[in-house]
């Protein structure tokens, strides 16, 4: 018994020693680092509001085509200037015009049909006067009399079908015309071809065919006027005002700024991923813009306030004890809690109004209530 007392009194000493280095009560080691400091200093403070958005024209517009066929001729390029008016693409134009000819010669047909029934109508209108003397006379009966007033009702009838017929006829032949003429599409403004859907040798179906929309052909956008579509979130949307200047950083070119204008704000919010966000329009009116292109990915900044001559310190360095907010100023190398008033904030820095004076050096690391810096205490592992 005494051989095992023996052997349980060392291990005993031993479990408890780990009990006591792994609960923190040995000796703590302070390896903190040392304490941030920063001065309250003079200067302007800018509130901006900053969001994302994507460089895109003012105006782009996808083509198509009234006419249907092969394309025969395309000698643009993605990129390619063009003027207004000027030929774009050119399509075969045997089934449209074979379409036309087909319409003409139906139109000439409403019109001899029309000329049938107003010879009709006149015919029908001497006999019934005829009728009605014969009737008169005696020499008839009502419903020979009756016959001829249901004939020239009839003819009227056919008279009045006769024109609508004409009239739809024409409009066929001018839809068939216009077909005609759209076999060469052409530009319907001066700007850039920004994306070619089809190429020559395709055959592409009219917007006017009830199977389906119509042929993408090409897109075409004035790349003078262009501008940033911007989503910024409903909390900072009412600060934000057509007019206001603002500027744009573009993720490709980083060492530039183009300068732009609110031009217009969505009168209606989305949802994007559970925050609701409004789509703000930022005209680019940089002398420099020719360099953007569409689809460029832009942070754009409106400076909505700006203080000037405002005493500033680091938003870190403003922090809250006993309900109240202060800084901790750094006097013979200790920090001190000094109470502060402070007003308008931009996230970064924040002015201070009353308690501090220029140049005084501020906390701005994590401290506590004491003015002591986190401490961490080693532990020993067995």
């Amino acid at each position: 018994m005494k051989k095992v007392l023996l052997y349980a009194i060392p291990a005993l000493v031993a479990v408890v020693a780990a009990i006591f280095l792994l609960s923190g009560n040995g000796k703590p080691v302070n390896d903190a680092g040392p304490i941030k400091t920063a001065k309250a200093m003079k200067g302007d403070l800018r509130i901006e509001v900053v969001s994302a958005g994507v460089v895109s024209p003012d105006v782009e517009v996808v083509v198509k085509s009234k006419a249907g066929g092969e394309i025969t001729e395309f000698p643009f390029n993605e990129g390619d200037l063009v003027d207004k008016g000027q030929t774009i693409v050119k399509l075969d134009p045997k089934t449209e015009r074979a379409r036309a000819n087909q319409a003409e010669a139906n139109l000439l047909m409403a019109k001899a049909r029309l000329d049938k029934a107003r010879i009709s109508l006149k015919d029908s209108s001497v006999k019934l006067e005829r009728q009605r003397n014969l009737y008169q006379d005696g020499i008839i009966s009502r419903q020979e009399l009756d016959d001829a007033e249901v004939s020239i009702e009839k003819a009227k009838a056919d008279l009045a079908l006769s024109e609508a017929e004409l009239l739809q006829s024409r409009e066929a032949l001018r839809e068939a015309n216009d077909r005609l003429s759209d076999t060469e599409i052409k530009a319907p403004f001066a700007g850039t071809i920004l994306r070619k859907f089809v190429d020559r040798g395709q055959v592409i179906s009219s917007t006017l065919s009830s199977a389906s929309e119509g042929t993408q052909i090409f897109s075409i956008a004035d790349l003078d006027k262009i501008r940033v579509v911007a989503e910024v979130d409903e909390v900072d949307i009412a600060r934000i005002v057509p007019g206001q200047e603002a500027s744009i950083k573009i993720d490709s070119m980083p060492e530039k700024t183009f300068a732009g204008t609110i031009e217009r704000i969505a009168p209606k919010g989305k949802v994007e991923r559970t925050v609701t966000v409004f789509e703000v329009v930022v005209a680019i009116t940089d002398k420099d813009k020719a360099l953007l292109k569409p689809g460029m990915t832009a942070d754009v900044k409106v400076l909505t306030r700006l203080i000037t001559d405002a005493l500033l310190v680091p938003k870190e360095a403003v922090k809250t004890k006993d309900g109240g907010t202060g800084v901790f100023v750094m006097e013979n190398g200790s920090p001190r809690w000094t109470p502060v008033k402070t007003a308008e904030t931009n996230g970064v820095h924040t002015v201070i109004s009353e308690g501090v004076g220029d140049g005084v050096e501020v906390v701005t690391s994590a401290i506590n209530a004491n003015g002591e810096t986190s401490k961490k205490k080693k532990r020993f592992f067995f």
